[in-house]
């Protein structure tokens, strides 16, 4: 574990809690929605997306208005990137358009000195970045953590926009990724989750802490208290997608349908590539 002040606060950065975080924001972010009863709507993310495994992977945490943060690990240690609505590359990082590339090179500005054994997550979390006007890859800050050294744009210059986003994954609560947005109702918040959320609080728990040693199934007293009516079908199937990915199945372990070609791409009227199906359908 690294610790550095910041503006945010005293950040303690480590590797492993990054990982377990990222994990439990996905299940989370993946479980709360299909409460009937909206018992847990303070999320850490609202539009998760996971890639790979806890050996390697990497963690999207979007808000739906245009802002996230990416985590992406290897073994060797991680990668943070994050963007908020206006502060790219080109805004923040001196990228010049001439110089976009679509790809790692676009972000690297925000990772100085960024070790040669941490490449593969930086092509990892620039997998799941967005696509700006110019083709830029969407990230305008940046933290890198590898052994007992951290460093960045996150601590360069701990006011660029998106910092507060980087600063939540070194304010870790045990396991659990504290929300960016809101703040100002943080103890209503806090007394939800004692209260009114704490039933999904303690399913969201456990089922991670599974997944953390391997593929499990959530349990039938955890589906009656998570759906006292039964969901919407198609939402139940997203979400049942989605967690297959992390190794997490229902009672029984049904078979889920695959997903359908994604065919053309609406905008482009050309097929999906890959880079655009890891950005739209993760």
């Amino acid at each position: 574990m690294i610790e550095r002040p910041h503006r945010f606060g005293r950040l303690m950065f480590d590797r492993d809690a990054i990982v377990r975080a990222a994990l439990r924001a996905y299940v989370e972010g993946i479980l709360a929605p299909l409460d009937p009863l909206r018992r847990h709507r303070f999320r850490a993310s609202f539009y998760p997306r996971w890639l790979g495994d806890l050996q390697r992977g990497a963690f999207d945490n979007g808000d739906g208005c245009g802002n996230n943060d990416v985590v992406a690990w290897t073994e060797a240690g991680v990668v943070g990137l994050a963007f908020e609505l206006g502060w790219g590359p080109i805004e923040q990082l001196g990228l010049s358009v001439d110089a976009v590339t679509r790809g790692p090179d676009d972000v690297r500005g925000a990772l100085p000195g960024l070790p040669d054994e941490l490449s593969p997550a930086l092509v990892m979390a620039t997998r799941m970045l967005g696509e700006g006007n110019h083709g830029e890859m969407l990230a305008g800050v940046g933290f890198w953590l590898y052994g007992d050294r951290v460093a960045g744009t996150l601590f360069d210059d701990p006011t660029l926009c998106g910092a507060d986003r980087l600063a939540a994954w070194g304010l870790l609560r045990g396991d659990r990724l504290p929300r960016v947005w809101d703040r100002e109702n943080d103890a209503e918040v806090a007394e939800l989750d004692r209260t009114e959320a704490a039933p999904i609080h303690a399913i969201i728990d456990a089922v991670t802490a599974r997944a953390l040693v391997g593929p499990t199934e959530l349990t039938t007293d955890e589906l009656a208290t998570l759906l006292p009516t039964p969901p919407d079908p198609e939402q139940l199937l997203h979400a049942q997608r989605k967690l297959q990915k992390v190794g997490i199945t229902w009672p029984g372990s049904p078979e889920i349908p695959p997903l359908p070609p994604p065919g053309l791409n609406p905008f482009t009227g050309e097929p999906f590539t890959e880079a655009e199906i890891d950005r739209f359908i993760l």
